[in-house]
């Protein structure tokens, strides 16, 4: 997915688990939500936010990606 596309879908799309935001890292879309700590991945610029196709990252990976995504955005 083009960059300008994929943020405007994300404003959309939220984790179909906890029901928070969702940020872009690499093919995957990552919940905000520290709890759940859920990666979905990204097949051909679709997202696929199915509970049983997300996997959860370490709570390592999880911070780096998060704090990342707030950089980029700053």
């Amino acid at each position: 997915m083009e960059s300008r596309a994929l943020d405007q879908t994300l404003q959309k799309l939220c984790c179909p688990v906890s029901k928070q935001p969702l940020v872009a890292h690499q093919q995957t879309l990552v919940s905000l939500d520290a709890a759940t700590r859920l990666s979905y991945p990204i097949h051909g610029g679709i997202p696929v936010l199915l509970a049983e196709e997300a996997v959860k990252l370490d709570h390592k990976q999880w911070l780096s990606i998060i704090d990342a995504a707030k950089n980029n955005n700053e």
